[in-house]
């Protein structure tokens, strides 16, 4: 009988031991499923470069759906024979952002009516020939010159030679038709591009701003080891220059596209999605940026490159360490979230007293009070740019006024 129990229970593991193997079986091809390409368009959007493939990847999976769509309904719910421009129209209401799309689908069904209006009389009275075709072409470029047409005016010629040579010597029986393709093709595309997938460009916003404060960041640590010797910084400083110029047009570019992707789009009342672009700090990390190159001017400009720094070692020292603590306040600032450095700012705030005490001290030697001064004034600046409330700010300095 013992035998017989231990026999039973070895069988009753073995069962439990065969049901976790597939259990865990099963969490693998899931999770194998879900980091599929395939299920690339179903996953959250990242905050990176990748961000781009899967923007892509979902317009794609958009535009294929509408135009199917447009196709159907127009030849089988509306009847039409051969609804080319349904699903063409289709792909108009489909844009990276639902603004957007409304902005070339009106855009586009204007250019259409206009080339319409413009083939009727003419295939009426000249008929599909070589005169009537020049006069839609000189007309309907002219007439695209309007800038409100956007993007879409050169669908004014096109619709207007498509109604003048398919159209023939009868173009409104030929325009009635495509108004109806027009018309279920542009619902269509401006529906589905609501309902899949609406797209909300928050994320690579994010991912901008937070790329350029790091860039501010990053040359603030650069400047700061170099106010012991200049020389440090003098060759690399062109480079990250010219970093900060790039990171904070795209930045600039992304905050763009953020505010415009929430416009007319359902999921932004929702609250997800990340953090809503904030113009305030934009223009911080402008005005951080300016201060940053106006500290590189002080720093690297101050005479010949063999020459030592015109202020005293211990105003280099205090100075470096300021860089420093400001470089970890602008990282956090960038990241619009709370972080371990949060201290970095008060730390800055309460050295920058003792900073501008060591500037204002009398010259020693070769130093020079001004540009130890000017300096001083340039952090003062950015921690007041980055201070939330007044009471951290500190005070302008006055010293040498």
């Amino acid at each position: 009988m013992r035998g017989e129990a231990q026999a039973g229970d070895h069988a009753r593991a073995g069962d439990h031991a065969r049901a976790g193997d597939h259990a865990r079986a099963t969490r693998d091809l899931l999770r194998r499923a879900g980091s599929s390409r395939f299920t690339l368009p179903f996953r959250p959007a990242s905050s990176g470069p990748v961000r781009y493939g899967q923007d892509r990847v979902r317009l794609a999976v958009k535009g294929a759906i509408a135009a199917v769509a447009a196709w159907l309904l127009a030849r089988y719910a509306a009847g039409q024979p051969n609804p080319y421009f349904a699903p063409l129209a289709a792909l108009l209401g489909v844009y990276p952002t639902v603004a957007r799309s409304l902005r070339e689908s009106f855009q586009y069904i204007a250019g259409f009516l206009i080339g319409a209006a413009l083939a009727i009389p003419v295939g009426i009275l000249l008929g599909p020939d070589t005169a009537g075709i020049a006069v839609v072409v000189l007309a309907g470029v002219l007439l695209a010159s309007w800038r409100r047409l956007g993007d879409q005016a050169a669908q004014v010629t096109f619709t207007a030679l498509f109604v003048l040579l398919l159209g023939g010597h009868q173009p409104l029986h030929y325009v009635t038709h495509r108004m109806v393709e027009v018309a279920i093709g542009v619902v269509t595309g401006l529906v589905v591009n609501v309902v899949v997938f609406p797209p909300l460009q928050l994320r690579p916003a994010e991912h901008a701003v937070r790329r350029w404060g790091e860039d501010i960041a990053r040359a603030l640590e650069i400047l700061g080891d170099a106010a012991a010797d200049p020389r440090r910084a003098g060759p690399v400083w062109p480079q990250h220059d010219r970093q900060l110029t790039t990171a904070a047009e795209q930045a600039r570019g992304a905050v763009r596209n953020a505010r415009e992707s929430l416009r007319w789009n359902p999921r932004a009342r929702t609250g997800r999605g990340g953090p809503r672009p904030d113009g305030a700090l934009v223009e911080t990390l402008d005005t951080l940026t300016a201060r940053t190159r106006a500290v590189a001017r002080a720093l690297l400009d101050t005479g010949r490159p063999d020459q030592a720094p015109p202020f005293p070692a211990s105003f280099a020292a205090g100075y470096d360490r300021m860089l420093h603590l400001l470089a970890g306040a602008v990282r956090q600032a960038a990241s619009q979230r709370p972080g371990p450095d949060g201290d970095a700012l008060a730390a800055a705030a309460g050295g920058q007293q003792d900073l501008e005490r060591e500037a204002a001290r009398p010259p020693e030697g070769g130093s020079d009070r001004g540009t130890a001064e000017h300096l001083a004034r340039l952090t003062a600046d950015m921690i007041r740019e980055l201070s939330p409330n007044e009471s951290m700010a500190p005070a302008s300095p006055d010293a040498g006024d």
